[in-house]
């Protein structure tokens, strides 16, 4: 048994608790709305969970981020828009002997947290997912709803060189098929979330406008497909030119959604066929524009412009986005002038990954 820290209460932060304490593990949770006087009077949070993990669980808080000491595993879980304001802060209370996963990872927030630890006089191995675990949305009543787990993802550690015994231990922790990335870059390229979710939502914007409930992957539809794999097509251009090579789109949703390996049009209509119920956003504060596509396309922006790349497709999907939104999506992504300050070419990039 391991005791984690899972930083961040959110669906995949809650859904990540509840699947680790299923298997045995020690969980406890710190979250910005876990007020101090909460988390020290009651203890625990109540969850209920449905789907892949089944059960009701009780939550131990975290009252404070230097309590995270006395834990072997640091799962953080935060929404890039948490980055900034959180990051700095857990960057001061990660001793040297502690593993961070960093799950969902963008905008080479990894790198980051690792060099403020430095900073501080401390080198924690940080682990980069450049996805999440399983899938999870609350539902009414506050039930956490897991449609499916992830049977097989690549990681990355920074420094690089223990990038095999952190797979080993995200193998054993959770219990499913880990590979090995280069480096904590390659993971980050690898998140396909902000390629799928700017075709999903450019098509579908007048449901947006609506506030219509309607279901992503049955309005996934050809022109939209059309875009998110023409995004991908730049997004693994950028990837090729730092020396990586993430899967594909395609082949991401046959691994996550136990899809057939076809063209990404019928993959779509097996994963809706299939019962996906994942529903659209219905209004302009969802995570699908305000993360994903700042710390997600506008973060691959910047590295195509590193490494002298044209990403026709990807800056005139954030610029429509922004035109659309009214709001300026490039200027919200708060850590990206710090992740790339200095010297921001190829060879830096690469080498400051490589820890």
């Amino acid at each position: 048994m391991l005791k984690v820290a899972i930083v961040g209460a959110g669906a995949i932060g809650s859904a990540t608790a509840a699947y680790l304490m299923q298997k045995g593990h020690f969980v406890g949770v710190w979250s910005q709305s876990y007020s101090q006087h909460e988390a020290q009077q009651n203890g625990a949070v109540p969850l209920t969970t449905t789907g892949a993990v089944e059960g009701n669980f009780r939550l131990h808080t975290i009252s404070q981020l230097a309590d995270l000491s006395g834990y072997d595993v640091v799962f953080i879980a935060l929404p890039a828009t948490a980055y900034a304001d959180v990051l700095p802060d857990l960057a001061r209370h990660l001793p040297s002997h502690i593993k961070v996963i960093f799950s969902g990872a963008l905008s080479l927030a990894p790198l980051w947290l690792r060099e403020m630890a430095q900073s501080h006089g401390q080198t924690p191995t940080i682990i980069a997912w450049g996805t999440t675990l399983l899938a999870a949305h609350f539902q009414k009543k506050g039930v956490l709803h897991i449609p499916f787990i992830r049977k097989k993802f690549d990681v990355a550690a920074i420094p690089s060189c223990q990038t095999e015994q952190a797979a080993r231990l995200c193998a054993d922790l959770f219990d499913i098929e880990i590979g090995c990335a280069r480096s904590v870059l390659d993971a980050c390229l690898s998140n396909i979330n902000p390629i799928a979710h700017a075709g999903q939502i450019i098509g579908n914007f007048s449901r947006i406008d609506r506030q219509e409930t309607w279901l992503l992957f049955e309005h996934f539809t050809r022109s939209g497909i059309n875009i998110a794999e023409n995004l991908d097509v730049e997004r693994l251009a950028i990837a090729s030119a730092f020396g990586a090579a993430p899967r594909s789109l395609q082949q991401h949703y046959a691994l996550s959604y136990n899809v057939t390996d076809a063209p990404l049009p019928r993959m779509v209509r097996e994963i809706f066929e299939g019962g996906s119920r994942t529903q659209g956003p219905r209004a302009l504060d969802h995570r699908y524009l305000f993360e994903d596509m700042p710390y997600g396309l506008v973060f691959l922006e910047r590295l195509a412009a590193c490494a002298g790349l044209n990403c026709p497709v990807m800056t005139s999907a954030i610029t429509l986005l922004e035109v659309m939104t009214q709001r300026p999506i490039r200027e919200s992504n708060r850590i990206i002038d710090t992740i790339f300050a200095g010297d921001d070419s190829v060879e830096s990039i690469i080498s400051r990954c490589a820890g």
